[in-house]
């Protein structure tokens, strides 16, 4: 069964309703006789609005990324609903910086628009935009082999942005990344975000991540994944990556999710 793409809606329905449904979404894979199962993510149900930033955490194996190749439509899932209220499919970033190593920054960023038959003007454009956007206007014409890992996951997200999609699929972009490059990018992702307002599903491992960027956050339990606990994060916006360290609450939130993710028996 297919991720379910609207194609046309009225605008007062994408305030109305979510942009992202699932619905006991369960997913398995055979061995390579067709005989074992290995199921998954199990029974998975979470929604998300329109312009939202849903964090999905859990233990590794227990299907967060499974789910997002589900939404990307890379998977088709064993049973349940999946319905994305766009015209388009999601973008989606993986972990590991996908660039082209001999294509220049900008070339990266238009390939989207180039495969489609953009003319050159409008892709011209709209990469300037992303540029702007992303803090890479200095690097437009260097090659992947002269930048940094986080530089190289910038231009991923600006190639991601680049047709304009409405939903983004991150796929723990920054889990590569030392700690300090971690806390640049996720300062950045909160500003292209609020200059977008997309709305964005966001893989990680790292509680404190998902905590600082998310409005909810989703705890999976071991696999085959299910929803433990849903979490909505109580810090306004924008956001400052470093202040936010200093509230109280943020600790707390962080030792409750920890607590979530060590005590599966509950699940």
């Amino acid at each position: 069964m297919a991720v379910a793409l609207e194609s046309a809606r009225p605008a007062a329905a994408a305030v109305a309703r979510p942009m992202i449904e699932v619905d006991r979404l369960t997913k398995a894979f055979y061995d390579s006789e067709g005989d074992r199962v290995t199921v998954a993510v199990s029974d998975f149900s979470f929604s998300v609005a329109q312009g939202e930033f849903v964090c999905i955490v859990g233990p590794s194996g227990c299907g967060k990324t499974t789910v997002l190749r589900v939404l990307a439509d890379l998977e088709q899932q064993l049973s349940g609903d999946v319905k994305l209220h766009s015209a388009m499919p999601p973008a989606m970033v993986f972990q590991e910086a996908s660039v082209l190593p001999w294509l220049t920054v900008s070339e990266n960023i238009a390939l989207p628009l180039s495969l489609k038959g953009v003319p050159r003007a409008q892709q011209d454009a709209r990469v300037g935009e992303l540029l702007a956007l992303t803090g890479l206007g200095d690097f437009a014409r260097a090659r992947p082999h002269q930048l940094s890992g986080g530089m190289k996951q910038r231009v991923s997200v600006a190639r991601a942005l680049a047709e304009d999609r409405e939903i983004l699929l991150m796929d723990e972009p920054f889990g590569a990344l030392d700690e300090q490059t971690r806390l640049v990018l996720q300062q950045e992702l909160l500003r292209i975000w609020g200059a977008t307002r997309k709305t964005v599903v966001f893989i990680t491992h790292s509680v404190d991540e998902a905590l600082t960027l998310a409005d909810r956050v989703l705890v999976m339990s071991p696999r085959p994944g299910r929803l433990v606990a849903e979490l909505t994060v109580p810090f306004e916006r924008p956001r400052d990556v470093v202040e936010m360290r200093r509230d109280k609450r943020f600790w707390d939130m962080t030792y409750e999710v920890w607590n979530l993710l060590a005590a599966p028996g509950e699940v």
